[in-house]
């Protein structure tokens, strides 16, 4: 697995060199866009409705602030405005892990020591948050961006999520269909109350599968095996042909004229670093 992110991690007296993988992947099937009659790939050029196709050099970056008006933005503005690129997880301090609630959650690393020299803190760090039970928060810069994160252990890891910023979390109070106050039913509480326990159980996460990239992928699996059998029959019966026509003293058909069976191509899933 390929490092998404190298530095150090800095708490108070630790001090020592990490990696930071992704921790999640997607199983999203790639399709192409294809022209139906021909079946070739379609190409997106960057087109300006003005002057019609253009050069990469001749794009840039703007804001639009009222409609069809626009400020631009170059990158070495933008380059100003980026944070330093410290290549450290620094922890500030450490909460009870009621104190986040799921919806802060945004993207999870997993994060391992660079090296032998960093194996006994990073173990002994580790060891103290899995007997703490806390979360640790700290900040990192990555893509040019400075993250908040949360950190907690998982087996022999120690996870790396980014967190959602207050500003990126919508309020509830704007939902007006929540706003109407209702009276409370005791009795359709506890009904409820009482469903609740009878369909508690643990969650095991394994046994759910997507079912739809499934059913996609045996589909795709079906059709290259159809065609592939196609190809090898057509294959056959030029072979066929070819042996016929030089036995027969016939005009022989030139070998290679004839179209080479396609080559099967695994469905390529999108990684973690896909966007």
């Amino acid at each position: 697995m390929r490092a998404l992110w190298t530095g150090r991690l800095q708490f108070s007296l630790f001090d020592f060199p990490i990696k930071v993988y992704s921790a999640t992947q997607s199983n999203d099937i790639s399709l192409n866009m294809l022209h139906a009659p021909c079946q070739s790939k379609i190409k997106y050029e960057k087109r300006c409705p003005v002057h019609g196709p253009i050069l990469e050099g001749e794009i840039t970056k703007g804001y639009e602030f009222e409609a069809g008006k626009f400020v631009t933005l170059s990158e070495a503005e933008l380059e100003t405005l980026a944070p330093k690129a410290q290549r450290a997880l620094e922890v500030l301090f450490f909460v009870d892990q009621p104190a986040l609630e799921p919806l802060l959650f945004d993207t999870p690393y997993y994060m391992a020591p660079d090296g032998p020299m960093a194996r006994e803190a990073f173990n002994n760090l580790r060891e103290a948050m899995r007997n703490s039970g806390k979360y640790g928060i700290g900040h990192m810069v990555m893509n040019r961006k400075q993250h908040l994160v949360a950190l907690w252990v998982k087996e022999n890891a120690i996870v790396v999520s980014t967190l959602r910023y207050d500003s990126e979390v919508r309020d509830v109070a704007l939902l007006d269909d929540l706003k109407a106050a209702t009276k409370k039913n005791k009795e359709e509480i506890q009904m409820a109350a009482d469903l609740i326990d009878k369909h508690t159980k643990k969650f095991r996460y394994k046994s759910f599968k997507d079912g739809y990239q499934e059913k996609l992928l045996a589909l795709i699996k079906s059709k290259v095996a159809q065609l592939q059998a196609a190809a090898q029959t057509k294959e056959v019966e030029t072979t066929a042909t070819y042996a016929t026509a030089v036995s027969g003293n016939g005009a022989p058909v030139k070998r290679g004229m004839e179209k080479a069976p396609p080559t099967a191509k695994k469905p390529r899933r999108k990684t973690g670093t896909d966007n």
